[in-house]
């Protein structure tokens, strides 16, 4: 009615948010106000719309005396034929006559002023950034005073700063979004809103539409999402991992696909999707988890599966477009059913012959490879990997769904005929006798407590053996940069060497774990008895794949290795270790035709350090592409509770109190013993620490994550899936966990 500006104030004032007195002027008369310095500023009809703002066409004026105010009123009207604002109705193609009002507000002395985004205008759709300065808001959007930028995750409820200053409190950063959410209600989702705050009080000065999001389409963004894979690639994952991480899932989704759909134009469609099932943004790794949807859509029974599927995995945030559907004929939609119902059940001798293929090219891998190899000898022994190995992995995606699904039906019958469904499932879930996963820390515990029988000689053959079979198993385990126990033996060494530190504990633990406790299920029915097997068949299938994994990565890591001695030698790299920071593609591309990469990697390693000071967000929705930040500086902040009770995902029965040990950094594990664990997530080589820990508590995973299954496995309560639990406890505090609840209660914080 009066224009954009002085409509949408209008509707937030009378819907109870902070706006400024005002008064909206259409007859050109400057109006008795009741204070007496006044922000005088344009509001045309063309103005802040969903796709034109006009912003900055039309004159504006802070600071406007009593006796100024009819001038400055005139001057604003007189805007309406400016030169740039007739160059912008020209260049918008907009062919009207403008009305303008005019907008007479009461100025705020502001202490603090500044613009917030309701979603990144970069294109980051659940990131809000609030750029603020001191003084009034015209310094702020003039650059004449100095500003802090915010940038806001609104899933995690994480922020950081760029600046040299910290501006704002957490409670005026939280107020903000409050006030910015109760506005997107009124206006839509996404806005720029102008505020100021004086004497710690916030006002919304004007609200509009960002025009670049002008007719976005939401089922159209592309969403990244942490869930699972966060175990496997927690903290930063440098270029070479990342890298070689997509080609790995790009093909492994390329051969279910092949799979379960065929050749043909259905699968040629599908390459951008399966070629993009992974992403990594500011050095991290996520699932770009919109693709997975469409793949699942592809399923019989998607609908009951896709909830499944999510409550495995872990996922938080469980919307997903319903809607959007694959268009897939009958006929085909029945063909691909039928393929896929094959294909499910034979997924447990598939599993088994994926299983005797892997040991025999593993063989012949070491075998042949050695040290000294060129770059043609070593690029020959990774497309063996690759054609043989790799092409043929889908089926532990077919098992993973296999094992899903009888999870779900196994918790489904359970919970008709016990009350603690969840602990009963946890309970036939621990049945699972020599998972495959526990055998490296079997051995490694068995090794500990026989050592002082053994001569040295007759130690340093049964460690030898240990690193052939188990070598590739430990932290982090799966990015290629990491070390392990066939890199680096004095790591084995020192974990032997803490295990019998305590020969008392050792004996205990040593006793617990050699132990075989399969559950008694004879009161149970066929039926639940039968779906308790099949998960068991699964999970135990499922640990096999992973350890295999972890080898398969044990063999590109000796080749990347290699390869890194080859470029150092040649002069194109400053360390070995430099070649973790070239991607994928330039490792390949530098073994053939050698160029300097000492730049670029010097320019990376800037970057991965600005990417450590980052918070580790757990979903980012981009409106088209995902890309990293590029800041100047960072300065990362968390948001603390003070809430003592937290509840989370029960997944390994008993309750344990002692104290916590929040694992920041990797290196932390080192003193984990007696301790319960705090940590955003685990990976498989976590399972050597566990064995020694009173419990583990995560805040990522769900009852089929690698925490859950060892720590049942090794006899620790473990919780999962306990929202903002790193920034909850902290290390030294006295927790009693409940691994049958989930619940979580601080009892006395460290002094």
């Amino acid at each position: 009615m009066y224009g954009g500006k002085a409509d949408n104030l209008i509707l937030m004032r009378d819907n109870g948010i902070p706006v400024p007195e005002f008064v909206v002027v259409t007859d050109g008369k400057a109006p008795d106000v009741t204070w007496k310095i006044s922000s005088v500023r344009s509001s045309a009809d063309v103005e802040d719309g969903a796709s034109d703002s006009f912003a900055g066409q039309f004159d504006t004026f802070l600071g406007v005396t009593e006796n100024e105010l009819q001038e400055k009123i005139d001057l604003c009207m007189a805007s309406v034929s400016n030169e740039g604002a007739a160059e912008y109705l020209k260049q918008r193609e907009i062919g009207k006559d403008i009305k303008m009002s005019v907008i007479v507000q009461k100025m705020i002395d502001a202490d603090l002023a500044g613009i917030m985004f309701t979603a990144n205008p970069q294109g980051i759709m659940n990131e809000c950034v609030i750029t603020v300065g001191k003084g009034t808001g015209d310094k702020v959007v003039s650059d004449r005073t100095d500003t802090t930028s915010y940038y806001y995750n609104t899933n995690d409820d994480l922020y950081y700063y760029e600046g040299a200053d910290d501006m704002l409190t957490s409670d005026q950063i939280h107020d903000l979004i409050g006030i910015s959410s109760k506005i997107k209600e009124l206006l839509g989702d996404y806005l720029d809103i102008e505020f100021s705050i004086k004497d710690g009080r916030i006002y919304i000065l004007q609200a509009r539409k960002i025009t670049t999001f002008a007719g976005c389409d939401p089922s159209k963004f592309l969403i990244l999402d942490n869930s699972n894979i966060v175990e496997s690639y927690p903290n930063l994952s440098l270029p070479l991992t990342c890298g070689f991480v997509g080609f790995v899932y790009s093909g492994v989704f390329e051969g279910l696909c092949r799979r379960i759909i065929g050749e043909g134009k259905y699968l040629d469609g599908l390459k951008p999707v399966f070629g993009n099932m992974v992403g990594n943004v500011n050095g991290r790794m996520y699932y770009k988890i919109s693709n997975w949807y469409t793949l699942i859509k592809f399923l019989p029974f998607r609908k009951k599966i896709i909830p499944v599927w999510q409550e495995m995995l872990g996922v938080k945030n469980k919307t997903y477009d319903e809607k959007q559907d694959m268009k897939v004929s009958f006929a085909e939609r029945m063909r691909i059913n039928r393929r896929i119902i094959r294909a499910f059940l034979n997924s447990p001798s598939e599993m088994e012959k994926l299983n005797r293929e892997f040991i025999r090219i593993n063989d012949e891998f070491y075998k042949s490879y050695h040290e000294g190899m060129s770059n043609e000898e070593l690029l020959a022994q990774y497309a063996v990997i690759e054609k043989k190995l790799l092409a043929c992995w889908d089926i532990t995606l077919i098992n993973d769904l296999y094992t899903f699904v009888y999870t779900g039906l196994l918790k489904h019958f359970l919970r008709k005929k016990h009350a603690d469904a969840d602990d009963k499932t946890n309970e036939f879930l621990s049945g699972i006798t020599n998972i495959e996963s526990l055998k490296p820390v079997r051995a490694m515990i068995d090794l500990a407590y026989h050592r002082k029988d053994m001569s040295q000689e007759e130690f340093e053959k049964r460690t030898e053996e240990y690193i052939k079979l188990y070598g590739d198993r430990n932290l982090e385990e799966l990015k290629l940069e990491s070390p392990t126990f066939r890199t680096d033996p004095s790591l084995l060494i020192r974990k032997i060497d803490e295990y019998c530190e305590d020969e008392a504990k050792l004996e205990e633990i040593h006793k617990s774990i050699m132990k075989d406790d399969a559950r008694d299920m004879s009161g149970e029915s066929r039926r639940i008895r039968k779906l308790a097997a099949r998960c068991t068949t699964g999970i135990s299938n499922r640990e096999i794949s992973r350890l295999n994994r972890s080898r398969i990565y044990g063999m590109v890591r000796e080749i990347v290795r290699s390869l890194g001695k080859n470029f150092l030698a040649a002069g194109l790299i400053d360390s070995e270790k430099d070649i973790f920071y070239l991607t994928y593609d330039e490792m390949f591309a530098m073994a053939k035709e050698s160029f300097d990469a000492k730049d670029r990697i010097k320019q990376r390693r800037n970057e991965y350090r600005m990417y450590k000071c980052l918070p580790a967000f757990s979903r980012i929705i981009f409106e088209k592409k995902e890309f990293s930040k590029h800041h100047v500086s960072v300065n990362s902040h968390r948001m603390r509770s003070s809430e003592g009770v937290m509840q989370g995902v029960p997944c390994s029965g008993g309750i344990s109190e002692g104290e916590a040990l929040v694992v920041e950094d990797i290196s932390m594990l080192e003193g984990c013993k007696d301790k319960i664990l705090v940590t955003k997530m685990t990976d498989p080589g976590w399972v050597f620490y566990l064995a020694s820990a009173k419990g583990v508590i995560s805040q990522k995973g769900s009852i089929l994550s690698h925490t859950a299954i060892i720590s049942r496995e090794i006899g620790i309560p473990s919780v999962v899936g306990v929202a903002d639990v790193m920034n909850r406890i902290n290390t030294g505090d006295i927790v009693r966990m409940d691994g049958s609840s989930g619940r979580i209660e601080i009892v006395r914080r460290k002094e």
